[in-house]
């Protein structure tokens, strides 16, 4: 449920003297009463126009888990990563993957084709909001509980640890591919930050970079950068 004033909803069950929980977040106020009704004041108008997206990526994923089981993710890498003995003297380019996170979560089969292309819908207005949709499965939310209307303390709910798997995956997957990069690249490789990486900018290496993103069904884009933007960083 839906509701505009937040703060006068909760000044009211105070005065009530009510049972209830209540969460907050950038984007998003939840209230939870006594009867297990949920509340919702939206502080993101752009986040609330995305709001569908968040049900539809965690019924996929709900699904996958129930036909699928749970799985193991990727190998852990770290999200940013640098060759130390990079020559930052040599012309760099960067090349980015596209909606990384979101197309994997897609190859993989966590959401479906239908999902996938509607948080494309709007273009990089949803890049947030895709993000924050797969970020937050499966973690764990704090309330403040109020029982007569006092405040007695935090309580905190965990989700599903089999979806935070997933995240994991999906996120691990990623780098996996960076990593898979830099190993080809070798003395070329310069760095990698999230689902862009960085290296001696030759047509060579273009091509190599490029046909391995595109093996895994993902697509690219050149990023220019300057070699003193990503020196000892």
């Amino acid at each position: 449920m839906r509701i505009k004033n937040s703060n006068s909803l909760l000044e009211n069950y105070i005065a009530l003297r009510k049972d209830f929980k209540v969460r907050t977040s950038p984007n998003i106020i939840e209230i939870i009463t006594s009867t297990g009704q949920k509340m919702y004041h939206h502080r993101n108008e752009r986040f609330k126009e995305g709001l569908y997206l968040f049900r539809m990526v965690r019924k996929d994923v709900e699904n996958f888990i129930a036909e699928n089981g749970s799985i193991k993710p990727y190998r852990e890498l770290p999200v940013n990563y640098s060759n130390t003995k990079f020559d930052y003297s040599n012309n760099i380019i960067g090349m980015d993957i596209n909606n990384a996170y979101w197309s994997i979560a897609y190859l993989k089969g966590y959401i479906t084709k239908k999902t996938f292309q509607k948080g494309l819908e709007q273009k990089d207005g949803m890049k947030s909001i895709r993000l924050s949709c797969l970020s937050t499965l499966g973690k764990s939310k704090m309330y403040r509980v109020y029982q007569s209307g006092q405040y007695i303390g935090e309580e905190e709910i965990n989700d599903d640890f089999d979806m935070q798997e997933i995240y994991k995956d999906i996120r691990f997957s990623t780098y996996g591919v960076m990593n898979e990069i830099a190993e080809e690249l070798g003395d070329d490789f310069c760095c990698w930050k999230t689902d862009c990486i960085f290296f001696t900018d030759t047509e060579e290496n273009r091509g190599k970079v490029q046909g391995i993103i595109e093996e895994y069904g993902l697509t690219c884009k050149i990023e220019e950068i300057k070699s003193s933007k990503l020196a000892k960083k």
